[in-house]
């Protein structure tokens, strides 16, 4: 299973690494270069959003004029999105390059597992089609199986209560046994690690966000926390 402690990196670099996919493709609107997307957040449904840096209406390419990436799942619409943004440097009105709709989590599918379609009203079909492992490379933190609907059924099972807390947070999980607790800042920091915890004492904590890892039977979950 990957590590999924890059998850956590909201902004910068902490000691863990800044998880990162590249891609090479769609030379006649992109140029031949590889774009390095760093994973910048995580979605409410767990999966990650991966960005290229910086992101500021500055990062120039021949066909679409300003070509800065985001990769991400849509939620209303079920799939994987390839976006660039339009200038402006915060996705507002991006336009739509690539989608893909299947469901793996937490990070996007490569070129082979499902299918990255080009979305032709948007490129003029300039990309050349479809993304395959013969127009074009997707690699890094790509998942070549889904690891989708049953990470999510399991994750769902798994419940961190009362969020936000000021006390005490609780662990539910459903007759699994619990490995570990982790809890991390939002820069990435581990403020705490307990053995087998299924309650974990907040009052000490500054509020905020934190990041609350929890690892059950070989198999590991992020939820966040906020401590008010």
């Amino acid at each position: 299973m990957k590590n999924y402690i890059t998850w956590l990196l909201i902004v910068g670099v902490s000691s863990f690494g800044l998880a990162q996919i590249t891609f090479n493709g769609c030379h006649q609107l992109f140029d031949n270069q590889d774009f390095i997307f760093n994973e910048i957040s995580t979605d409410a449904t767990g999966r990650n959003v991966f960005e290229t840096i910086p992101v500021d209406g500055n990062q120039p390419c021949s066909g679409v004029g300003i070509c800065e990436f985001r990769i991400s799942w849509n939620n209303t619409e079920s799939r994987w999105e390839f976006i660039a943004d339009d200038g402006t440097g915060d996705f507002s009105s991006p336009f739509l390059i690539y989608t893909n709709s299947e469901p793996s989590t937490p990070n996007p599918p490569s070129l082979n597992l499902g299918t990255w379609v080009e979305n032709a009203s948007v490129t003029s079909g300039d990309c050349g089609g479809d993304l395959t492992t013969s127009n074009a490379t997707l690699t890094g933190d790509v998942q070549d199986t889904t690891l989708g609907v049953d990470v999510l059924e399991w994750g769902n099972q798994i419940k961190l209560y009362p969020n936000p807390a000021e006390k005490t947070i609780h662990i539910n999980h459903k007759g699994y046994n619990i490995d570990n607790v982790s809890v991390y800042n939002v820069i990435g920091k581990l403020v705490l690690n307990a053995k087998e915890a299924s309650s974990i004492d907040v009052s000490h904590y500054d509020a905020g966000l934190y990041f609350v890892r929890i690892q059950i039977e070989n198999r590991e979950l992020i939820k966040k926390l906020i401590i008010k």
